[in-house]
């Protein structure tokens, strides 16, 4: 069978507050990291991939070493060999816990075959991408459900998903059928937007 990429985000392993702050329905963090490890292990089969947007565990009770245990205690329940992150802005920037992925980047851009289409992986819900009026997506994480989709964005966090990561194949397929043309309404030149939205500034020059 060949070898599947499946994306997720925002799996804040550890963090107590994850629970209410995100409206999770678990009772404690042990039963939040137990489901989400049993979620990934029962649909990322181990020579697949897992490409995580960010936010792999959350702030620990007990302060960033304890922290990035509680981070290769996780990793290391993953059955799949392959896991690459990027970098949110819960994840610790530490040799020890880069080292408990395949490849750590803060963004990641590539062609997906066989369209040809480029794919964009970001923890921010960026406003603007690479390519994104030719037909670009965006994967990204951080707003845990609280923002719109834009165009061909679209946020991969578990919070979103049923507590399950997303095979990346048809998502692709469902991404693609969502119009990437701007509307006539965005104001492409700085002549059309509207100079009352912009800060009265001292400038020079």
């Amino acid at each position: 069978m060949a070898r599947r990429l499946w994306i997720t985000a925002d799996t804040h392993f550890g963090e107590p507050q994850a629970i209410a702050r995100f409206g999770r329905p678990f009772s404690s963090t042990e039963e939040m990291d137990r489901t989400l490890l049993d979620s990934i292990n029962r649909c990322v089969d181990r020579k697949d991939e897992l490409l995580h947007v960010g936010d792999f565990c959350g702030p620990h009770p007990d302060g960033d070493k304890a922290r990035r245990v509680h981070a290769r205690t996780m990793r290391d329940q993953i059955r799949c060999k392959r896991v690459s992150l990027i970098r949110g802005n819960h994840d610790v920037a530490h040799r020890a816990f880069d080292r408990l992925f395949t490849t750590v980047t803060t963004l990641q851009s590539w062609r997906a075959q066989p369209d040809d289409i480029r794919v964009n992986a970001c923890h921010w819900p960026l406003r603007l991408w690479r390519g994104q009026f030719k037909g670009a997506v965006l994967l990204h994480g951080h707003s845990h459900g609280g923002l719109a989709m834009t165009g061909r964005s679209v946020d991969v966090g578990m919070d979103c998903w049923n507590y399950q990561p997303i095979e990346f194949a048809p998502l692709l397929d469902w991404l693609k059928k969502i119009s990437c043309v701007p509307t006539e309404s965005w104001p492409r030149l700085q002549c059309n937007r509207d100079p009352s939205h912009l800060p009265d500034l001292p400038l020079t020059g």
